[in-house]
Protein backbone atom coordinates (compact mmCIF):
# COMPACT_ATOMS: atom_id res chain seq x y z
CA UNK A 1 0.00 0.00 0.00
CA UNK A 2 2.49 2.78 1.07
CA UNK A 3 4.58 1.50 -2.22
CA UNK A 4 1.48 2.20 -4.04
CA UNK A 5 1.26 5.73 -2.64
CA UNK A 6 4.95 6.40 -2.79
CA UNK A 7 5.16 6.11 -6.78
CA UNK A 8 1.85 8.15 -7.61
CA UNK A 9 2.82 10.74 -4.67
CA UNK A 10 6.43 11.02 -6.26
CA UNK A 11 4.98 11.76 -10.18
CA UNK A 12 2.05 14.43 -8.71
CA UNK A 13 4.40 16.35 -6.79
CA UNK A 14 6.84 17.04 -9.84
CA UNK A 15 4.31 17.90 -11.79
CA UNK A 16 3.34 20.46 -9.23
CA UNK A 17 6.73 21.63 -9.69
CA UNK A 18 7.00 21.58 -13.02
CA UNK A 19 9.46 19.50 -13.35
CA UNK A 20 10.41 17.14 -16.18
CA UNK A 21 11.23 13.17 -15.29
CA UNK A 22 14.49 13.28 -16.73
CA UNK A 23 15.53 16.37 -14.45
CA UNK A 24 14.31 14.98 -11.32
CA UNK A 25 16.04 11.79 -12.83
CA UNK A 26 19.10 14.08 -12.79
CA UNK A 27 18.61 15.74 -9.73
CA UNK A 28 18.63 11.86 -7.91
CA UNK A 29 21.26 10.58 -9.77
CA UNK A 30 19.02 7.55 -11.49
CA UNK A 31 18.16 7.32 -15.18
CA UNK A 32 14.73 8.83 -16.49
CA UNK A 33 13.26 5.71 -17.47
CA UNK A 34 14.09 4.04 -13.91
CA UNK A 35 11.85 6.94 -12.10
CA UNK A 36 9.07 6.47 -14.96
CA UNK A 37 9.32 2.41 -13.32
CA UNK A 38 9.12 3.90 -10.03
CA UNK A 39 6.18 6.41 -10.71
CA UNK A 40 4.31 3.55 -11.96
CA UNK A 41 5.14 1.59 -8.91
CA UNK A 42 7.07 -1.01 -11.07
CA UNK A 43 10.34 -0.40 -8.72
CA UNK A 44 10.24 0.36 -5.09
CA UNK A 45 12.30 3.00 -3.68
CA UNK A 46 13.50 3.11 0.33
CA UNK A 47 16.67 4.34 1.45
CA UNK A 48 19.20 7.22 0.66
CA UNK A 49 17.36 7.32 -3.07
CA UNK A 50 14.38 7.87 -1.01
CA UNK A 51 15.85 10.21 0.93
CA UNK A 52 17.32 12.31 -1.96
CA UNK A 53 13.70 12.33 -3.73
CA UNK A 54 12.20 14.12 -0.98
CA UNK A 55 14.47 16.48 -0.97
CA UNK A 56 14.80 17.65 -4.81
CA UNK A 57 10.64 17.73 -4.44
CA UNK A 58 10.88 19.76 -1.46
CA UNK A 59 8.45 17.40 1.14
CA UNK A 60 9.84 16.08 4.44
CA UNK A 61 9.91 12.17 4.50
CA UNK A 62 7.13 11.50 6.30
CA UNK A 63 5.08 13.69 4.04
CA UNK A 64 6.48 11.72 0.85
CA UNK A 65 5.95 8.06 2.52
CA UNK A 66 2.77 8.37 3.56
CA UNK A 67 3.58 6.49 6.77
CA UNK A 68 0.68 7.49 8.50
CA UNK A 69 -2.21 6.92 5.88
CA UNK A 70 -2.30 3.37 6.17
CA UNK A 71 -6.13 4.22 8.42
CA UNK A 72 -6.82 6.48 5.52
CA UNK A 73 -6.76 3.68 3.30
CA UNK A 74 -8.23 1.09 4.98
CA UNK A 75 -11.32 3.66 5.33
CA UNK A 76 -11.98 4.53 1.30
CA UNK A 77 -11.09 0.61 0.72
CA UNK A 78 -14.21 -0.06 2.51
CA UNK A 79 -15.37 2.67 1.51
CA UNK A 80 -15.32 1.52 -2.03
CA UNK A 81 -16.88 -2.03 -1.33
CA UNK A 82 -20.10 -0.47 -0.09
CA UNK A 83 -23.02 -1.99 -1.62
CA UNK A 84 -23.97 1.30 -3.19
CA UNK A 85 -20.44 2.54 -4.22
CA UNK A 86 -20.61 -0.70 -6.61
CA UNK A 87 -23.39 0.30 -8.19
CA UNK A 88 -21.22 3.95 -9.18
CA UNK A 89 -18.34 1.72 -10.38
CA UNK A 90 -15.94 3.09 -8.17
CA UNK A 91 -12.54 1.74 -8.87
CA UNK A 92 -11.19 0.22 -5.61
CA UNK A 93 -8.40 -1.01 -6.56
CA UNK A 94 -7.03 2.91 -7.38
CA UNK A 95 -7.34 3.86 -4.22
CA UNK A 96 -3.58 3.83 -3.83
CA UNK A 97 -2.96 6.53 -6.72
CA UNK A 98 -6.07 8.62 -5.20
CA UNK A 99 -4.20 9.17 -1.44
CA UNK A 100 -0.84 9.81 -3.67
CA UNK A 101 -2.10 12.31 -5.96
CA UNK A 102 -4.87 14.01 -4.83
CA UNK A 103 -4.68 13.94 -0.79
CA UNK A 104 -6.80 16.14 0.40
CA UNK A 105 -9.44 14.76 -1.56
CA UNK A 106 -8.49 11.76 -0.49
CA UNK A 107 -8.70 13.06 3.47
CA UNK A 108 -12.30 14.50 2.42
CA UNK A 109 -14.29 11.39 1.43
CA UNK A 110 -12.56 10.12 4.62
CA UNK A 111 -14.04 11.96 6.76
CA UNK A 112 -17.58 11.74 4.87
CA UNK A 113 -17.37 8.05 5.10
CA UNK A 114 -16.69 8.87 8.94
CA UNK A 115 -19.55 10.89 9.32
CA UNK A 116 -21.72 8.39 7.21
CA UNK A 117 -20.44 6.02 10.16
CA UNK A 118 -21.29 7.98 13.05
CA UNK A 119 -24.83 8.27 11.15
CA UNK A 120 -25.43 4.78 10.72
CA UNK A 121 -24.87 3.89 14.37
CA UNK A 122 -26.99 6.57 15.41
CA UNK A 123 -29.35 4.98 13.14
CA UNK A 124 -28.90 1.71 14.89
CA UNK A 125 -29.01 3.06 18.73
CA UNK A 126 -32.87 4.62 17.53
CA UNK A 127 -33.80 1.90 16.26
CA UNK A 128 -32.89 -0.47 18.57
CA UNK A 129 -34.39 2.46 21.38
CA UNK A 130 -37.87 2.44 19.71
CA UNK A 131 -37.95 -1.53 19.51
CA UNK A 132 -37.10 -2.04 23.13
CA UNK A 133 -37.21 0.90 25.60
CA UNK A 134 -39.88 0.12 27.47
CA UNK A 135 -40.17 4.49 28.46
CA UNK A 136 -40.89 4.77 25.01
CA UNK A 137 -43.18 2.35 25.06
CA UNK A 138 -45.04 3.37 27.73
CA UNK A 139 -45.16 6.39 26.17
CA UNK A 140 -46.50 5.81 23.00
CA UNK A 141 -49.32 3.81 24.58
CA UNK A 142 -50.60 6.78 26.05
CA UNK A 143 -50.31 8.65 23.78
CA UNK A 144 -52.56 6.55 21.33
CA UNK A 145 -55.04 6.03 24.61
CA UNK A 146 -55.06 10.19 24.23
CA UNK A 147 -55.52 10.02 20.85
CA UNK A 148 -58.05 7.34 20.64
CA UNK A 149 -60.37 9.06 23.69
CA UNK A 150 -60.58 12.68 21.79
CA UNK A 151 -61.30 10.74 18.26
CA UNK A 152 -64.45 8.75 20.05
CA UNK A 153 -65.58 11.98 21.55
CA UNK A 154 -65.69 14.32 18.69
CA UNK A 155 -67.20 11.33 16.50
CA UNK A 156 -69.98 11.82 19.72
CA UNK A 157 -69.97 15.69 18.62
CA UNK A 158 -70.31 15.29 15.26
CA UNK A 159 -72.19 12.16 14.41
CA UNK A 160 -75.20 13.50 17.05
CA UNK A 161 -75.91 17.10 16.05
CA UNK A 162 -78.91 17.46 18.67
CA UNK A 163 -76.67 16.84 21.88
CA UNK A 164 -77.90 18.88 25.13
CA UNK A 165 -75.79 21.91 25.38
CA UNK A 166 -74.55 21.06 28.49
CA UNK A 167 -73.65 17.57 27.06
CA UNK A 168 -71.77 19.05 24.34
CA UNK A 169 -70.02 21.61 26.27
CA UNK A 170 -68.77 18.07 28.59
CA UNK A 171 -67.73 16.46 25.58
CA UNK A 172 -65.30 19.60 24.40
CA UNK A 173 -64.48 20.22 27.74
CA UNK A 174 -63.09 16.32 27.26
CA UNK A 175 -61.23 16.82 24.13
CA UNK A 176 -59.81 19.93 25.34
CA UNK A 177 -58.55 18.14 28.43
CA UNK A 178 -56.89 15.22 26.32
CA UNK A 179 -55.52 17.26 23.88
CA UNK A 180 -53.66 19.28 26.41
CA UNK A 181 -52.65 15.68 28.08
CA UNK A 182 -51.35 14.83 24.55
CA UNK A 183 -49.48 18.18 23.87
CA UNK A 184 -47.58 17.51 27.31
CA UNK A 185 -46.77 14.12 26.67
CA UNK A 186 -45.33 14.93 23.12
CA UNK A 187 -43.68 17.46 24.64
CA UNK A 188 -42.22 14.72 27.08
CA UNK A 189 -41.53 12.53 24.70
CA UNK A 190 -39.41 15.12 22.07
CA UNK A 191 -37.50 16.36 25.91
CA UNK A 192 -36.45 12.82 26.17
CA UNK A 193 -35.76 11.79 22.48
CA UNK A 194 -33.19 15.40 22.72
CA UNK A 195 -31.44 14.54 25.61
CA UNK A 196 -30.50 10.72 24.66
CA UNK A 197 -30.58 10.08 21.01
CA UNK A 198 -26.67 11.03 21.33
CA UNK A 199 -26.17 8.51 24.09
CA UNK A 200 -25.59 5.00 24.42
CA UNK A 201 -28.64 3.70 25.14
CA UNK A 202 -29.65 1.99 29.08
CA UNK A 203 -32.57 0.31 29.23
CA UNK A 204 -31.76 -3.14 30.86
CA UNK A 205 -29.13 -4.46 33.82
CA UNK A 206 -26.91 -5.91 31.13
CA UNK A 207 -26.80 -2.36 29.22
CA UNK A 208 -25.85 -0.96 32.91
CA UNK A 209 -22.92 -3.21 33.18
CA UNK A 210 -21.92 -2.86 29.32
CA UNK A 211 -22.11 0.52 29.76
CA UNK A 212 -19.49 0.40 33.46
CA UNK A 213 -16.94 -1.48 30.99
CA UNK A 214 -17.17 0.66 27.95
CA UNK A 215 -16.39 3.69 29.76
CA UNK A 216 -13.17 1.62 31.32
CA UNK A 217 -12.24 0.29 28.02
CA UNK A 218 -12.39 -2.62 29.84
CA UNK A 219 -10.31 -2.37 32.23
CA UNK A 220 -9.89 -1.73 35.99
CA UNK A 221 -6.77 -0.74 36.94
CA UNK A 222 -7.30 -0.95 40.80
CA UNK A 223 -8.62 -4.44 40.52
CA UNK A 224 -5.35 -5.57 38.95
CA UNK A 225 -3.17 -3.93 41.27
CA UNK A 226 -5.01 -5.78 44.47
CA UNK A 227 -4.68 -9.07 41.88
CA UNK A 228 -1.08 -8.80 41.29
CA UNK A 229 0.51 -10.60 44.90
CA UNK A 230 -2.17 -12.76 44.85
CA UNK A 231 -0.42 -14.95 41.92
CA UNK A 232 2.03 -16.35 44.16
CA UNK A 233 -0.65 -17.89 46.44
CA UNK A 234 -2.20 -19.99 43.48
CA UNK A 235 0.38 -22.52 44.11
CA UNK A 236 -1.33 -25.88 42.46
CA UNK A 237 -0.64 -26.01 38.79
CA UNK A 238 -3.79 -27.91 37.63
CA UNK A 239 -6.40 -25.59 35.93
CA UNK A 240 -9.58 -26.54 38.27
CA UNK A 241 -7.40 -26.17 41.41
CA UNK A 242 -5.88 -22.82 40.01
CA UNK A 243 -9.04 -21.45 39.40
CA UNK A 244 -11.07 -22.63 42.56
CA UNK A 245 -7.90 -21.00 44.75
CA UNK A 246 -8.12 -18.05 42.62
CA UNK A 247 -11.68 -17.39 43.08
CA UNK A 248 -11.61 -18.06 46.55
CA UNK A 249 -8.48 -15.63 47.14
CA UNK A 250 -10.55 -12.66 45.33
CA UNK A 251 -13.56 -13.58 47.23
CA UNK A 252 -11.29 -13.15 50.66
CA UNK A 253 -9.43 -10.60 49.80
CA UNK A 254 -10.92 -8.36 46.98
CA UNK A 255 -14.72 -8.57 47.82
CA UNK A 256 -14.46 -5.37 49.17
CA UNK A 257 -13.33 -3.57 46.83
CA UNK A 258 -15.41 -4.74 44.44
CA UNK A 259 -18.55 -3.79 46.31
CA UNK A 260 -17.31 -0.25 46.64
CA UNK A 261 -16.19 -0.12 43.30
CA UNK A 262 -19.77 -0.70 41.97
CA UNK A 263 -21.20 1.34 44.72
CA UNK A 264 -19.30 4.58 43.39
CA UNK A 265 -20.39 4.11 39.75
CA UNK A 266 -23.22 5.79 37.91
CA UNK A 267 -23.61 3.93 35.62
CA UNK A 268 -25.26 0.68 37.75
CA UNK A 269 -28.79 1.89 39.01
CA UNK A 270 -30.69 -0.90 39.64
CA UNK A 271 -30.18 -4.10 42.27
CA UNK A 272 -30.11 -6.48 39.36
CA UNK A 273 -27.05 -4.83 37.39
CA UNK A 274 -25.13 -4.63 40.70
CA UNK A 275 -25.48 -8.13 41.28
CA UNK A 276 -24.41 -8.57 37.27
CA UNK A 277 -21.81 -6.06 38.13
CA UNK A 278 -20.60 -7.81 40.46
CA UNK A 279 -20.49 -11.19 39.09
CA UNK A 280 -18.63 -9.77 36.14
CA UNK A 281 -15.91 -8.13 38.06
CA UNK A 282 -15.46 -10.95 40.37
CA UNK A 283 -14.51 -12.83 36.65
CA UNK A 284 -12.46 -10.00 35.71
CA UNK A 285 -10.49 -10.18 39.19
CA UNK A 286 -10.45 -13.90 39.44
CA UNK A 287 -8.58 -13.31 35.34
CA UNK A 288 -5.89 -10.76 37.00
CA UNK A 289 -5.23 -12.96 39.59
CA UNK A 290 -4.88 -15.85 37.42
CA UNK A 291 -2.82 -13.83 34.92
CA UNK A 292 -1.18 -10.33 36.29
CA UNK A 293 -1.07 -8.06 33.64
CA UNK A 294 2.90 -7.60 33.87
CA UNK A 295 2.88 -11.17 32.76
CA UNK A 296 0.11 -12.10 30.78
CA UNK A 297 0.92 -8.56 28.64
CA UNK A 298 4.63 -9.47 27.31
CA UNK A 299 3.38 -12.69 27.01
CA UNK A 300 0.71 -12.09 24.55
CA UNK A 301 2.64 -9.89 22.54
CA UNK A 302 5.25 -13.19 22.26
CA UNK A 303 2.92 -15.08 20.84
CA UNK A 304 0.93 -13.14 18.67
CA UNK A 305 -2.26 -12.95 20.72
CA UNK A 306 -2.83 -16.54 20.09
CA UNK A 307 -5.35 -17.44 22.49
CA UNK A 308 -4.68 -21.53 22.09
CA UNK A 309 -1.34 -20.81 23.38
CA UNK A 310 -1.76 -18.49 25.96
CA UNK A 311 -4.25 -20.42 27.61
CA UNK A 312 -1.88 -23.86 27.81
CA UNK A 313 0.86 -21.44 29.20
CA UNK A 314 -1.47 -20.03 32.11
CA UNK A 315 -3.83 -23.01 32.17
CA UNK A 316 -6.65 -21.38 31.79
CA UNK A 317 -9.87 -21.93 30.10
CA UNK A 318 -9.63 -19.96 26.45
CA UNK A 319 -12.92 -17.85 27.88
CA UNK A 320 -10.71 -16.26 30.47
CA UNK A 321 -7.72 -15.62 28.08
CA UNK A 322 -10.15 -13.90 25.54
CA UNK A 323 -11.86 -11.42 28.27
CA UNK A 324 -7.67 -10.24 29.24
CA UNK A 325 -6.92 -9.84 26.06
CA UNK A 326 -10.20 -6.90 26.03
CA UNK A 327 -8.62 -5.46 28.59
CA UNK A 328 -4.82 -5.17 28.16
CA UNK A 329 -3.50 -2.00 28.54
CA UNK A 330 -3.43 0.88 25.24
CA UNK A 331 -0.25 1.07 23.14
CA UNK A 332 0.27 1.92 19.66
CA UNK A 333 1.73 -1.36 19.06
CA UNK A 334 -0.62 -3.58 20.93
CA UNK A 335 -4.45 -4.50 19.25
CA UNK A 336 -7.23 -4.05 20.84
CA UNK A 337 -9.90 -6.29 20.74
CA UNK A 338 -13.45 -7.17 21.88
CA UNK A 339 -14.86 -10.38 22.95
CA UNK A 340 -18.44 -11.82 22.32
CA UNK A 341 -19.38 -15.15 23.86
CA UNK A 342 -23.05 -16.76 22.17
CA UNK A 343 -24.77 -20.12 23.18
CA UNK A 344 -25.99 -22.94 20.90
CA UNK A 345 -28.97 -20.65 19.79
CA UNK A 346 -27.21 -17.90 18.56
CA UNK A 347 -27.90 -15.25 21.67
CA UNK A 348 -24.64 -13.09 22.37
CA UNK A 349 -24.76 -13.95 26.28
CA UNK A 350 -21.60 -11.57 27.05
CA UNK A 351 -19.95 -8.58 25.35
CA UNK A 352 -16.99 -6.46 25.42
CA UNK A 353 -17.44 -4.26 23.03
CA UNK A 354 -14.97 -2.76 20.44
CA UNK A 355 -15.04 0.69 18.82
CA UNK A 356 -16.05 0.70 15.20
CA UNK A 357 -17.95 -2.84 15.41
CA UNK A 358 -21.99 -2.52 16.16
CA UNK A 359 -23.97 -5.18 17.26
CA UNK A 360 -27.44 -4.89 17.96
CA UNK A 361 -28.10 -6.12 21.09
CA UNK A 362 -31.87 -7.01 21.46
CA UNK A 363 -32.50 -8.39 17.35
CA UNK A 364 -30.75 -11.18 15.53
CA UNK A 365 -27.39 -10.25 14.93
CA UNK A 366 -26.05 -11.12 11.27
CA UNK A 367 -26.26 -14.96 10.52
CA UNK A 368 -22.68 -14.58 8.47
CA UNK A 369 -20.65 -13.62 11.27
CA UNK A 370 -18.44 -16.90 12.40
CA UNK A 371 -19.85 -16.48 15.73
CA UNK A 372 -22.65 -18.00 14.77
CA UNK A 373 -21.11 -21.29 12.52
CA UNK A 374 -17.94 -21.90 14.68
CA UNK A 375 -20.42 -24.68 16.52
CA UNK A 376 -20.00 -26.99 13.38
CA UNK A 377 -16.18 -27.28 13.98
CA UNK A 378 -15.91 -27.65 17.82
CA UNK A 379 -12.76 -26.86 19.57
CA UNK A 380 -11.06 -25.50 16.21
CA UNK A 381 -10.40 -21.46 15.79
CA UNK A 382 -11.81 -20.19 12.73
CA UNK A 383 -10.09 -16.55 11.51
CA UNK A 384 -12.77 -14.46 9.25
CA UNK A 385 -12.12 -11.51 7.48
CA UNK A 386 -15.42 -9.34 6.99
CA UNK A 387 -16.34 -6.37 5.40
CA UNK A 388 -19.21 -4.31 7.01
CA UNK A 389 -21.30 -2.25 5.01
CA UNK A 390 -19.89 1.13 6.65
CA UNK A 391 -16.50 0.55 5.12
CA UNK A 392 -15.24 -0.80 8.78
CA UNK A 393 -13.25 -3.88 8.31
CA UNK A 394 -12.24 -6.54 11.31
CA UNK A 395 -10.55 -9.92 11.92
CA UNK A 396 -12.75 -12.44 13.96
CA UNK A 397 -11.20 -15.41 15.44
CA UNK A 398 -14.12 -18.18 17.58
CA UNK A 399 -14.16 -21.34 19.18
CA UNK A 400 -16.62 -23.38 19.97
CA UNK A 401 -16.13 -25.50 23.75
CA UNK A 402 -18.08 -27.68 25.19
CA UNK A 403 -19.99 -26.84 28.38
CA UNK A 404 -21.28 -28.80 31.15
CA UNK A 405 -21.17 -32.13 32.19
CA UNK A 406 -19.77 -35.31 29.64
CA UNK A 407 -19.99 -38.87 29.28
CA UNK A 408 -21.52 -41.33 26.90
CA UNK A 409 -24.85 -40.79 25.78
CA UNK A 410 -24.90 -37.10 27.35
CA UNK A 411 -25.93 -34.83 24.99
CA UNK A 412 -22.92 -32.06 24.27
CA UNK A 413 -23.95 -28.46 24.42
CA UNK A 414 -21.72 -25.45 23.05
CA UNK A 415 -20.96 -22.50 23.46
CA UNK A 416 -18.59 -19.69 21.44
CA UNK A 417 -16.16 -17.39 22.35
CA UNK A 418 -14.78 -15.07 19.53
CA UNK A 419 -12.28 -12.03 19.79
CA UNK A 420 -12.54 -9.27 17.65
CA UNK A 421 -9.66 -6.71 16.11
CA UNK A 422 -9.82 -4.48 13.20
CA UNK A 423 -7.72 -5.39 9.76
CA UNK A 424 -5.19 -2.86 10.51
CA UNK A 425 -4.62 -3.92 14.62
CA UNK A 426 -4.46 -7.87 13.09
CA UNK A 427 -0.98 -7.61 11.47
CA UNK A 428 0.31 -7.50 15.41
CA UNK A 429 -1.71 -11.22 15.61
CA UNK A 430 -1.80 -14.87 14.56
CA UNK A 431 -4.67 -13.89 12.88
CA UNK A 432 -3.45 -11.84 10.40
CA UNK A 433 -5.36 -12.59 7.24
CA UNK A 434 -2.98 -13.08 4.42
CA UNK A 435 -3.69 -10.18 1.63
CA UNK A 436 -5.30 -13.10 -0.62
CA UNK A 437 -7.48 -14.32 1.77
CA UNK A 438 -11.54 -13.81 1.27
CA UNK A 439 -13.13 -11.11 2.96
CA UNK A 440 -17.03 -11.94 3.68
CA UNK A 441 -19.30 -9.14 3.27
CA UNK A 442 -21.66 -9.43 6.66
CA UNK A 443 -23.26 -6.58 8.51
CA UNK A 444 -24.45 -5.72 11.89
CA UNK A 445 -27.96 -7.82 11.53
CA UNK A 446 -30.67 -6.92 8.85
CA UNK A 447 -32.72 -4.41 10.00
CA UNK A 448 -29.46 -1.55 9.14
CA UNK A 449 -27.58 -3.89 6.36
CA UNK A 450 -28.40 -2.19 3.16
CA UNK A 451 -26.78 -5.15 1.18
CA UNK A 452 -29.77 -5.73 -0.91
CA UNK A 453 -28.73 -8.85 -2.38
CA UNK A 454 -27.85 -11.06 1.10
CA UNK A 455 -29.39 -14.56 0.48
CA UNK A 456 -29.64 -14.50 4.49
CA UNK A 457 -31.57 -11.30 5.06
CA UNK A 458 -34.77 -12.56 7.58
CA UNK A 459 -36.00 -8.54 8.39
CA UNK A 460 -36.79 -5.65 6.01
CA UNK A 461 -33.68 -2.63 6.37
CA UNK A 462 -34.47 0.11 8.68
CA UNK A 463 -34.48 2.42 5.09
CA UNK A 464 -34.39 1.36 1.57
Amino acid sequence: MQHSILGARIRQRRRELAVTQAELARRIGISPSYLNLIEWNKRRIAGRLLQRTAQALQLPLDDLEGADERPLYDTLTGLAHQPVMRKLGVEGERTNELIGRFPGWARALGELSRTERQANERAQRLSERLANDPHLSETVHRMLTRITAVRSTTEILTEYADLPEERRTRFNRIVHEEIRTLSDVGEALAAYLDRTDDAEPVLTPLDEVGSLFADRGNRFVEIDEAAQPLNAMLGDPRPVSRRQTARQLVQDSLEGLIDSLIANQPQIRTAAARGRARRALLDYAVAAVLMPVDEFAPRAAQSRYDIEVLAEDFTVEVETVCRRLAALPPADDVPRFGYFRANAAGTIIEMLGLEGLAVPRYTTGCPLWVLFRAQQSPEAVIRQRVLFPSGERFVFAARARHTGPSGFGRPRHYITDMIVTNEADARHTVYDPDPSATVEEVGPGCRLCPRETCLHRVEDPLAE
